[in-house]
């Protein structure tokens, strides 16, 4: 009988995937042990295919990060999770979820009771926990942090195949596409401005071009002023030197309140620009710290509109287009 396997998508993911088939005429010739040893070594390379491929949607899925929660009930697949982390706190229904741990420090003996079908891990997750979790026979994923918009996209598409949402997937994919590239044509052509994002406290953090976040001012029509440098990590008095227009605080891991003092700080330096100008601006720290598709878009645009305002009309539209800048 011919048998023809699913061709997998570009993974995402490490790992190897048989596929092929053997046709019906050799497979006749083929008989006694060199069959047996066959199947044995094509059994043997399924088994071994890696633990990060994944075959038919899942019904029992455990997520060990928010933004992963939070893709998931994007895609409608909140059915099927039956576990998360204490940090999974959006949307409000994650909250009811049961908790197997934090983001770092997960209950092993708990997941593994719940026989789930898949744990879908993050970056944060320990490799020494993920590896046992294997040895006791559960399918553990770890999502890449996604280093750009095209790779957010990326996550959620695979996310997709794994809850068998893809047509959903590409539906929230293809509109947060729409939805940047009209920003991205908004704002060619206008004078870059120079940009400062602030993602963090102590000590004082910003971001690289190795970022998701840099692509949100790249995007917009702004330079980051950090954008070349190897760190994050930054100092006030090398702000107060290159003296950007526009500052941005989403401090991840504080409230908003956190970031109102941050700007407060900023505005008693009467020398920087974006002080005197008044373009020093707290953002939803959400569009930092949780990248799907969509709050990429809605982030993009909150951004875009603070950078290039001219660009954008009050009734939040985009305004038709204008007289490009020489």
């Amino acid at each position: 009988m011919k048998k023809t396997m699913k061709k997998p998508s570009p993974p995402l993911f490490k790992g190897r995937a048989f596929k092929g088939r053997v046709k019906g005429s050799v497979k006749n010739r083929i008989k006694g042990p060199v069959l047996a040893v066959l199947l044995f070594l094509i059994t043997l390379t399924c088994a071994h295919a890696g633990p990060d491929t994944f075959g038919p949607p899942v019904e029992k899925i455990i997520s060990l990060g928010p933004v992963i929660t939070k893709m998931i009930y994007m895609l409608g697949g909140e059915a099927q999770l039956i576990a998360n982390t204490t940090y999974c706190v959006e949307p409000s229904a994650a909250m009811h979820k049961e908790k197997i741990g934090t983001v770092m420090q997960i209950n092993i003996e708990r997941i593994i009771s719940l026989e789930p079908d898949m744990v879908i891990a993050s970056s944060l997750t320990r490799q020494k926990q993920l590896d046992i979790l294997r040895r006791h026979g559960v399918r553990a994923i770890r999502l890449s942090n996604p280093k750009n918009f095209s790779e957010i996209c990326d996550v959620a598409a695979r996310l997709g195949e794994m809850v068998g949402k893809t047509k959903k997937s590409g539906e929230i994919i293809s509109a947060a596409q729409k939805k940047v590239e009209a920003i991205r044509q908004a704002v060619i052509g206008l004078k870059k401005r120079s940009v400062f994002i602030q993602i963090g406290l102590k000590p004082l953090h910003t971001t690289t071009h190795e970022s998701f976040i840099n692509e949100y001012i790249s995007y917009s029509g702004g330079i980051n002023i950090a954008e070349n440098e190897t760190s994050g990590i930054y100092s006030r008095e090398k702000v107060l030197g290159q003296n950007p227009d526009v500052i941005l605080i989403a401090t991840m891991g504080s409230s908003k309140k956190g970031g109102e003092m941050e700007k407060t700080r900023w505005m008693g330096f009467s020398s920087l620009k974006a002080s005197a100008n008044h373009e020093i601006h707290v953002l939803d720290p959400e569009i930092v710290c949780s990248p799907t598709p969509a709050i990429f878009a809605r982030g993009l645009k909150e951004i875009a509109a603070l950078i290039h305002p001219e660009a954008f009309s009050s009734d939040d539209d985009l305004k038709p287009p204008m007289k490009r800048h020489p």
